[in-house]
């Protein structure tokens, strides 16, 4: 697999030049955007400073959070795994869905739906604190997250994962990283055949750093030495990348050259965290009223109280269209 590195530099003195991305290109993937250069409208770089509206949150928490995932499809689901332990999801009116199940877990991936046995699920990807990969679904007739198998298997503990649509060819794809080899990024499409899962293993990536984070964001893997969280905001012409580092939000939305500091303005009713512990973002959201798509953080927001708190990126999203 082909690799191209940039550095991401600052659009201003305020903003934090030291993300540092590299995107990750499929020999195939370079192809696509070479063919689609010249119809492609092109899409601005976003100024920094650049605020986005809070717009509603979770009751308050059960605690810190270690991880938080998105899923898209007809019922967008947002899950969230705790520092001490738990696991729990909501929907897009920010309601739990059910129980809190007592999973531990260090890293969640983007959930992704599918119809295994006839039942509508949705699956996210999570790593336990031992280091395995597992599944975690919501569906019919479940009144809390259950665990399941997924077929991708490690010689050793696996720290980092990252997942996104497989674009009409499985389930999900998915990348990971071990805990004694975090430059190298094996990835794949995880497949729903007949009721079984199966993982068709792809290239594996080879970068010159420690990875910390990925996300998928259309057909480009993305990989970060620094940022804790990265995620796609994919809508229309709009391509970017949403990125969590020492709390401070950003965006980049011409392949990593350049990336602005998100400004999160605080609700009528609605409290931002000023250093968000995790981070999520969908570009399409079909379910909650989010037309422009939705971003996620979660962290204190007063002493001892912790939120998940919905951002609307419309007016990055939709100003694009």
């Amino acid at each position: 697999m082909q690799f191209k590195r940039w550095r991401l530099s600052a659009v201003s003195p305020l903003v934090n030049a030291g993300l540092g991305l590299a995107l990750l290109f499929t020999a195939t993937a370079c192809s696509k955007q070479d063919k689609q250069a010249d119809t492609k409208p092109e899409t601005p770089v976003i100024a920094a400073g650049t605020q986005l509206p809070a717009v509603w949150a979770t009751r308050p928490l059960e605690g810190q959070v270690s991880s938080i995932a998105l899923s898209g499809g007809l019922r967008g689901i947002l899950a969230i795994a705790y520092e001490k332990g738990g696991l729990q999801f909501f929907d897009m009116e920010a309601e739990k869905l059910g129980e809190k199940a007592n999973f531990r877990l260090k890293a969640l991936g983007s959930g992704e739906s599918a119809v295994i046995e006839d039942r509508s699920i949705t699956v996210f990807p999570g790593i336990t604190r031992e280091g395995e990969l597992k599944g975690f679904i919501y569906g019919e007739g479940l009144i809390a997250p259950a665990q399941i198998d997924l077929p991708v298997t490690s010689d050793h503990d696996i720290a980092g994962v990252c997942s996104g649509p497989a674009l009409g060819t499985g389930l999900m794809r998915l990348a990971f990283w071990t805990d004694v080899n975090s430059t190298v990024l094996q990835n794949g499409i995880i497949k729903a055949d007949d009721g079984d899962l199966r993982w068709v293993a792809g290239e594996s990536t080879f970068t010159d750093f420690p990875v910390k984070s990925c996300a998928f964001t259309s057909d480009t893997l993305v990989a970060s030495p620094r940022a804790s969280d990265a995620a796609s905001l994919v809508r229309g012409p709009l391509d970017a990348l949403v990125s969590l580092e020492n709390g401070k939000l950003g965006i980049s939305t011409d392949m990593g050259m350049t990336n602005a500091e998100i400004d999160v303005k605080d609700g009528i009713t609605v409290v931002a965290p000023a250093t968000p512990d995790a981070m999520a973002a969908m570009g399409t959201m079909m379910s909650g009223g989010y037309p422009g798509g939705l971003i996620v953080i979660a962290g204190e927001t007063k002493p001892g109280e912790h939120h998940a708190v919905f951002v609307d990126p419309s007016p990055l999203t939709l100003s694009t269209n």
